[in-house]
């Protein structure tokens, strides 16, 4: 059974962490356990921040997810790679991104990510603006079928 003093170290680093911006379940316990804590206190304090409703994994990938979409224009495949990385359970990812793509169609995110990026390469023969745009649309996570209906 973990001491009040150390569930009060522990909730006091929770509380200093979770200031910044909302976290996963996973990444608050990894940060206590690299801060020296022992399981069973992490395990107490991760207990009371969900009871508190500091942590709310469905909370963490719904504004995560949206804000990343609105914001970098990242696509599905993008957003669930962060969001695995996170810790969230695949269940709630795919939860989350199907409520999200509902509401922001990814085609629409994808263009804008080429209309913003075009006028920068306007010089460039049309087989190269092509490749580039095929490539900076992967690395923002979008599928192979919204890049192709959006370059043609």
């Amino acid at each position: 059974m973990p001491s009040d003093e150390e569930l009060k170290q522990a909730r006091a680093l929770a509380y200093r962490y979770l200031s910044h911006r909302d976290r996963s379940t996973r990444e608050t316990a990894d940060h206590l356990k690299k801060k020296g804590l022992k399981e069973a206190v992490v395990q107490e304090t991760l207990s009371h921040l969900k009871e508190a409703n500091y942590l709310d994994d469905r909370r963490f990938a719904e504004h995560w997810s949206r804000t990343r979409a609105e914001n970098r224009q990242y696509g599905r495949y993008r957003l669930r790679q962060e969001l695995l990385g996170k810790g969230v359970s695949r269940e709630l990812i795919d939860e989350t991104l199907d409520a999200l793509f509902e509401s922001v169609q990814e085609i629409d995110l994808a263009r804008a990510v080429v209309e913003k990026k075009l006028p920068a390469m306007q010089d460039l023969d049309a087989d190269k603006r092509k490749r580039r745009l095929t490539g900076l649309l992967q690395r923002k996570g979008f599928s192979s079928d919204v890049i192709y209906k959006v370059l043609d």
